[in-house]
Order: C-alpha cells, then sequence, then structure tokens
C-alpha cells in the first residue's frame, strides 16, 4: 500500500496555462514546482546557457580565478585535489584540464576510498608537497578541512576551496556561525556570507563555471573543451543527486544535448562501451549506466582511473580504462546483489522487520557498496536503514532514510557510541566499535517515533484527469519538462472510476500487466502498462473472484469492479508509430 497525496497550489493554473500557451496539467506541474510567476515558468522551460549567472556573483570566485591564474602565470605546480564519487571525478577532470589548457603546471590527486577516505588528508598533502606542490586546488572537499588546510598552509602551499557541502558551525546565541578552513580563497555557495542567488550547484556546476571564467582570463576560446566541460557538469548533477531546477536544469538539458556528439575520447568509447552510442541519451543513461561505471572505480579500485580515462586522448589507452569501469561495474552490481540478497535474508530469519529503524551487520558487504545496499533495502521496507560491515579499525557503515526521519540528528543523539561520524537528514556514514553495534540498534529503535502512516510510501499526484485531457499534445509537453530528478520528479497523475477492459500478462516471466482501461464518462481509452503490479493485482482479485474467474481476467479478460489509478504519461514508439501509453504506479478499488 502506497498513501496518495495530491499536490495543492493557491495559483490560477488555467490562467497560467493560457498565458504561456500550454495545457493545463503541465501549467499544475510548474505551479507545484514552486515556478507559478511566468517568469520563472518561461526560464524553467526555456534557459539557455546564457540565462546562467555571472559566476563573480559567488563568494571569492573572482578571488579564487586571480588566485589560480597567478600560480598559472608563475609557473607554479598546481594540484587539483578531488573526490572518487562522479562529482569529485568530473570536477577533477574540468579543472585539470582547464588549467592545463592556460599553460599551467597540474597534476589531479584523488584519495584511495578505503585507505584514506573522503576529503583531504595531513599525509596526502604532505607527499603533494614533497612532490614540490604549490597551490592546492580542492574540488567537491575541503569546507570542512580545518586541521588539513591549516596543515598546507604551514608548509607554504596556497589554498584554493571549491565546495558544495554544508560547512561546519557553531551556535551563539541562537545564532549560526560559519566555521571555515583558514584558506586563501572558499568558493561554496553554502556560506552564510555568499550571496549567490542558487546554493544547489553540485561541485561540477560550480567547476564549469570556473572553468569558462578562467580561459576568458586567458583570452582563450576552446569550443570543445567549453563543450567537453559542459558534458562533465552534466554528468555531475545527475550523479550527484541535486535538486534539477533553475541553473543545474540549465546544465543538464543542454549537457544532455552535447554528450551524443562529444569529442572526449573518453567520454566516447565509455559511451560506446556501455552500448547507448545512437540511443537518445536522457538522463536516465547519466544516471544509471554511465554514472555507475565512474563510481565504481572509486568503490572497488581508485578514482584516479575515472579521471585519467577523461584526460585520456589516445583511443586504444581510453578504451582500455572504459572497458575496466564497465567490467568493475559489473563486479559492483554482482556484489551489491549478494549483499541485498543476504541483508534480506537476515532481516527475514530474525523479524527485524518489525523494527522501525534497521541496523544490519554483515562481515561480508564491501564498504563501497554498503550505501547502495541501505538504499535498496530502504526501498524494499520503507524505513530508516543502516547497513555496517568490518573495516580494519572496527565496523563501518552507510546509512539512508525516509522523509519525516532525520538521520544525521538520530546518530547525533548517539554521538557517543562513533568514532566519526557525519552526513545529513537523509544519508549518513559512520564508524564504531563492533561491540556498540547492538547498542546503537537499540537506542535508535527506542528513540524512534515513526508511526505506521509516516512508515508508508507517498506518491505525490500534480492533478486528477480525466482520460479526456489525455492526449499525444499534453504527452508530449510533459516530456519538454525532462530532465527529471530530485525536485523534478517526473510527474505522477490520478484517475477515478476506471474501467479495466482487458488485462494481458506479458513479458519474459508473464509478470508485466499490459491493460486497455476506459473511462465510463469520456468513453475515451488508453493502453497502460505495470511492471510491479501484477501480484498486488492478482492478490486483490483472489478476495473477490473463485480461481476460475481470476485465471480469466488475468488473461485476456475483463475485469466487473471499476479502479482508482495513479500513473505518468509517457510515449510509446513502436514500427516508427507513436501512441500515448499510461505507466502504472498504484491502483486500487473505486469506492
Amino acid at each position: 500500500m502506497k498513501r496518495w497525496l495530491l499536490k495543492r497550489s493557491k495559483i490560477d493554473t488555467a490562467v497560467m496555462a493560457e498565458e504561456l500557451g500550454m495545457k493545463e496539467a503541465v501549467a499544475c506541474v510548474l505551479a507545484n514546482r514552486g515556478l507559478g510567476e511566468r517568469q520563472y515558468a518561461r526560464n524553467f522551460m526555456y534557459g539557455t546557457l546564457e540565462d546562467l549567472r555571472e559566476p563573480f556573483l559567488m563568494k571569492d570566485m573572482a578571488l579564487g580565478i586571480d588566485l589560480i591564474a597567478q600560480g598559472i602565470k608563475e609557473n607554479k605546480k598546481i594540484a587539483v585535489y578531488g573526490d572518487y564519487d562522479v562529482d569529485g571525478v568530473m570536477s577533477t577532470t574540468i579543472l585539470f584540464r582547464t588549467i592545463l589548457r592556460c599553460g599551467g603546471d597540474a597534476i589531479y590527486y584523488v584519495p584511495h576510498r578505503q585507505r584514506e577516505g573522503y576529503g583531504l588528508n595531513v599525509e596526502a598533502i604532505e607527499q603533494l608537497a614533497k612532490e614540490g606542490v604549490e597551490v592546492l586546488f580542492t574540488c567537491d572537499n575541503g569546507i570542512s578541512a580545518l586541521e588539513e588546510t591549516q596543515r598546507a598552509k604551514e608548509l607554504g602551499m596556497t589554498v584554493v576551496i571549491l565546495d558544495h557541502h554544508e560547512p561546519g558551525f557553531l551556535e551563539i546565541n541562537g545564532e549560526k556561525k560559519d566555521v571555515l578552513p583558514d584558506a586563501d580563497g572558499i568558493i561554496d555557495p553554502k556560506q552564510k556570507d555568499c550571496s549567490y542567488p542558487f546554493s544547489m550547484l553540485c561541485a561540477g556546476g560550480i567547476a564549469y563555471k570556473f572553468a569558462l571564467a578562467l580561459l576568458n582570463v586567458f583570452g582563450i576560446r576552446d569550443e570543445a573543451l567549453e563543450k567537453e566541460c559542459l558534458c562533465f557538469g552534466a554528468l555531475a548533477t545527475v550523479c550527484d543527486i541535486v535538486d534539477l531546477l533553475d541553473e543545474n536544469r540549465i546544465l543538464v538539458r543542454w549537457g544532455l544535448d552535447e554528450i551524443p556528439k562529444t569529442t572526449n575520447t573518453g567520454l566516447r568509447v565509455l559511451m560506446e562501451e556501455t552500448g547507448i552510442v545512437g540511443k537518445h541519451i536522457s538522463e536516465y543513461h547519466l544516471g544509471f549506466i554511465l554514472g555507475p561505471c565512474i563510481n565504481a572505480t572509486g568503490r572497488l579500485e581508485s578514482g584516479q582511473k575515472a579521471v585519467e580515462l577523461f584526460c585520456e586522448e589516445d583511443e586504444a589507452k581510453a578504451r582500455e580504462i572504459a572497458k575496466t569501469l564497465v567490467r568493475l561495474n559489473e563486479e559492483r552490481k554482482s556484489l551489491t546483489t549478494q549483499a541485498t540478497v543476504r541483508a534480506m535474508e537476515y532481516i527475514q530469519r530474525d523479524e527485524l522487520s518489525k523494527e522501525r529503524v534497521l541496523v544490519l551487520y554483515d562481515v561480508d558487504t564491501h564498504e563501497s557498496i554498503a550505501g547502495i545496499v541501505a538504499g535498496k533495502i530502504k526501498e524494499r521496507y520503507y524505513r530508516p536503514v543502516i547497513v555496517i560491515t568490518s573495516s580494519e579499525d572496527g565496523a563501518k557503515g552507510s546509512g539512508r532514510s525516509i522523509e519525516g526521519y532525520d538521520l544525521f540528528q538520530a546518530l547525533f543523539r548517539c554521538k557517543e557510541l562513533f568514532s566519526r561520524f557525519g552526513g545529513h537528514a537523509m544519508a549518513a556514514g559512520l564508524s564504531l566499535p563492533k561491540e556498540n553495534i547492538s547498542v546503537l540498534r537499540k537506542k535508535l529503535n527506542e528513540e524512534c517515533q515513526l508511526t505506521k502512516e509516516q512508515m508508508t510510501p507517498i506518491l505525490r499526484l500534480e492533478k486528477q484527469l480525466g482520460f479526456a485531457e489525455i492526449d499525444m499534445e499534453l504527452a508530449k509537453e510533459i516530456q519538454s519538462l525532462a530532465p527529471f530528478g530530485k525536485e523534478n520528479h517526473a510527474p505522477l497523475f490520478g484517475s477515478k472510476s476506471i474501467s479495466v477492459d482487458r488485462v494481458d500478462l506479458i513479458g519474459k516471466n508473464k509478470d508485466i500487466l499490459r491493460m486497455t482501461l476506459s473511462e465510463e464518462k469520456s468513453g475515451v481509452r488508453m493502453a497502460a502498462l505495470s511492471f510491479d503490479g501484477y501480484v498486488e493485482m492478482l492478490n486483490l482479485l483472489k478476495e473477490l473472484y473463485p480461481q476460475e474467474e481470476c485465471d480469466k481476467m488475468m488473461n485476456g479478460g475483463k475485469i466487473a469492479h471499476k479502479f482508482d489509478f495513479v500513473y505518468s504519461i509517457e510515449i510509446n514508439t513502436y514500427n516508427g508509430r507513436s501512441s500515448v501509453q499510461l505507466m502504472i504506479k498504484d491502483f486500487r478499488l473505486s469506492k
């Protein structure tokens, strides 16, 4: 069962639709996204790269550009210090390639996930100093590296931080004050003193802006490099799951247009090796095909290899690296599947599904996939999940949460149990002695206030529609709202009292519902698919009809009862012909 919630907006969507020349259902989606003002809606629908804001509105952007430009001009060795996830890899690639293009002496450094962990570490800084690095330029990390920055300064380095994470803070007289590293320049729109109008850029997006500004300082117009940086910025934005609104939407929308025709050798061969060349590239391909391959290197080997791929111009060498990325991702998928199965068995064996917070300990789970497994278990049971595995110094884990449960605050109340922890409301990481795991499980569950309703998944509907409102024009307008992602999810709609004129079971396992639906009031019939509703429909019919009638209904039959449906509206193209198709997300018997 899922909760259906209909979104509400005070905007007159009929007037808005008329003014913007669109269907009211689409105007309703925009209003629900907080885009009720006409100019905001127009920018969302039609924004271009020219609409990106001036980068120098960001605090320390001009200073950071000056410091890096000075380092280049004085032939100082610059180290771009990144991170092992997609955002870290992409921002590292953007900045490294741009500094080289401007004539700089640069290297890149990506910390090893298992040996070094996230962000700056003193040992790496000291090694870079021995190698002659004079300028340390972080990306996708650094905002909380107080001691590490101090050490870099002691070693005589100029330190520029480019980050998008929340800085640490102190609360003084009820007012929060940022606690920042003593760097020479800090570019991070989440600083309280930064007045940049859009704070949700990822590191890749900020790096893209930085790169274009730096090229401009040196009077370089390199269209190919600029487009490559746009592709990398788009990849980072989708994979870091930041809000796909405002500038993020522009970067992804226009980046998706450039990716299929990219001149970057590494990106091109990775697309070839993953089999997506020639396809219409969407946010799905970035988030679920390319991104996981890039992430897999950081999880199972080193993120350095991914940066190496996107900087390699020799096609044969690039292809070998791309093959390695694909192989590692297949290995990562296998490890994830095995770990998820073990976790499910553990939950069933120990009857843990009754607990409101699932704390699972499995020594055989690779620490780099603990977060992925936690996410899969969370989706299955819809409650907060922490997956813990053994590490060199005890135990290490990752958690994923649901709406209504601030995981970071819950862990903060147990901080005495951890040797290290961090994160935010929906995701967190932690390290702790093994003997504290059972204590953590008990304390989290004793303090958890989640209700049964809160542990029921939510489907948020944009609008209730009559079938007469659904046509190809509407489907195309909805398609124009893509790319979809965080804060701009593919719109869901609902319809009541719908008849199921025919049900067919299709697919390899005959467990996909293909239905013909009709609405009595309008007489309109619609084709519909449900990929995961087979068991629910079968169980529902068994409560109403004898087995023989159920079998008939589920194999080309008509169902006598009427249903309410929640669905997305998509375009199905087959043999050159296109038609509107409803993708069913949930259903229930009409009252």
